[in-house]
């Protein structure tokens, strides 16, 4: 029984090594395959990059939004022109990435890269947006200053504050938005962040700033007459 048991585990060992060994010479052309296809989106992910980096920097496009003050942020510099590159980078490495996993049999993990390439369109719509957004601000700003400047330029400045940080912070839910990130609950905080400023513009008017908007309407109303 001894030796019968021992012949059947040495059979069942053998057998499994085999049918193991067998298996992994099947799939090396697989492996060789996927490693190739893989190979081959990095490189042309790279050049892609590079082509990318090499048309923004010769369009200017860090110097055109040097004019905006939006290439800075809390003092680090942003690379407008690398951010936007390297999505398109892993864009194209995550399209490589499919079938190289399909050729290696980790379908489970395809089922992830497939959402993965799906949502990164809205990243790059995001970050145009944010860009956009930004150069739109300091427009307003600058917009609203000059046309406010015959108040006062404590009071421009006030104002083309506010027109700037309204239009960063209706960008902000735009980007957020795209994203897909609590959409409902992005609806109601915008609800209750207009209904805010209004009931707080109305009552600082109302209450508290009278005397200056009896100074606004006056300086407005006697342009007018001139």
């Amino acid at each position: 029984m001894n030796n019968l048991s021992l012949e059947d585990l040495s059979t069942a060992v053998s057998s499994a090594v085999l049918t193991s060994l067998a298996n992994f010479i099947n799939f090396i052309p697989s492996l060789v395959g996927g490693l190739f296809v893989l190979v081959i989106g990095l490189i042309i992910a790279a050049v892609v990059y590079r082509v990318i980096v090499a048309t923004l920097k010769a369009v200017q496009l860090e110097k055109y939004l040097a004019k905006y003050g939006i290439v800075k942020l809390e003092g680090k510099d942003i690379e407008w022109s690398e951010i936007l590159a390297e999505l398109a980078r892993w864009s194209i490495i995550i399209v490589f990435l499919i079938p190289t996993l399909q050729a290696w049999r980790l379908d489970a993990f395809n089922l992830v890269l497939n959402r993965l390439i799906l949502y990164i369109p809205n990243v790059i719509v995001a970050v145009i947006l944010a860009i956009v957004g930004l150069v739109f601000a300091k427009l307003a700003y600058r917009v609203a200053f000059s046309a406010s400047r015959s108040l006062g330029r404590d009071l421009a400045n006030t104002v083309a504050l506010v027109a700037q940080w309204s239009l960063i912070i209706f960008i902000g839910f735009l980007v957020l938005h795209q994203l897909g990130v609590a959409q409902e609950l992005l609806r109601i905080l915008f609800a209750g962040l207009v209904a805010m400023v209004a009931i707080a513009g109305g009552l600082s008017f109302g209450l508290g700033g009278q005397s200056t908007a009896k100074s606004i309407l006056e300086s407005v109303l006697n342009k007018f007459k001139k």
